[in-house]
């Protein structure tokens, strides 16, 4: 069990495998593929509770990334 999974029986989430081409030197994925995925799966979030970028450009908003852990 993940440390919000009590308080969010029913989380939003969206699979992912490491493709060859997010594999660094380290042979680890890379970082900045990390915030991709973030970014990714914040607009699946974001549309899954009805606020598409259409609608971000008509409000004149944006995310951004303020923490991660």
């Amino acid at each position: 069990m993940f440390s919000g999974e009590a308080s969010h029986p029913d989380p939003l989430t969206l699979p992912t495998v490491a493709q060859s081409h997010d594999i660094d030197g380290l042979n680890r994925t890379n970082n900045a593929v990390y915030v991709q995925w973030c970014e990714k799966v914040a607009w699946a979030h974001s549309e899954a509770l009805g606020l598409a970028l259409a609608d971000y450009r008509r409000l004149d908003r944006a995310m951004a990334i303020r923490r991660d852990e």
